[in-house]
């Protein structure tokens, strides 16, 4: 992303006073916060995500600068390694108000690895997908989806022995 796009994506979350299924913005003034929900959500999301840092959500979107932004980079690097499959994200600086802000574009994994979770905790418990403008976990079922998308399980498209019996049995009666 361009220092101008960034600026300009900034100052649009700043207008409407939101974050978005696509954008979420973190207060980085005092340290590194802890993002693994945000990039599973993004990974396994239609078109990924943008992690803005520098921005506080509390303080009405103002921009709070980042503590230091190489080592920011860093430790969001080290999360994002601590991630099933690995997330690579593509970083920004710009300077905004006199303050600097870093952004983290994540990329969209493929279907056939998705989902994403953090490996702390396995698939069942790290794996999150975003819902409006929050990171929710995913449910059984979800990531179950997944799973059966890459080992091509159809499972509407299964037969059932019982009922194949009991059809015969009718389509019998009626000969």
């Amino acid at each position: 992303m361009l220092e101008t796009e960034l600026i300009a994506l900034i100052r649009n979350i700043q207008s409407v006073k939101s974050e978005s299924n696509k954008t979420e913005v973190k207060a980085a003034a005092k340290g590194c916060p802890k993002i693994r929900d945000t990039l599973s959500s993004f990974s396994n999301q239609s078109g990924g995500g943008v992690i803005i840092f520098g921005v506080d959500e509390n303080d009405s979107f103002n921009v709070c600068g980042v503590y230091d932004a190489a080592d920011l980079m860093k430790k969001v690097e080290a999360q994002c390694l601590e991630m099933t499959p690995v997330i690579r994200p593509l970083f920004s600086v710009a300077r905004i108000d006199n303050k600097t802000v870093v952004s983290a574009e994540i990329k969209e994994i493929d279907n056939t690895d998705k989902p994403c979770f953090y490996s702390g905790v396995g698939r069942l418990k790290g794996s999150y997908i975003r819902c409006g403008d929050a990171d929710r976990l995913m449910t059984e079922y979800e990531v179950y989806s997944f799973e059966a998308f890459k080992k091509k399980i159809q499972d509407e498209l299964r037969t059932s022995e019982r009922a194949v019996r009991i059809y015969k049995q009718k389509l019998l009666s009626f000969i």
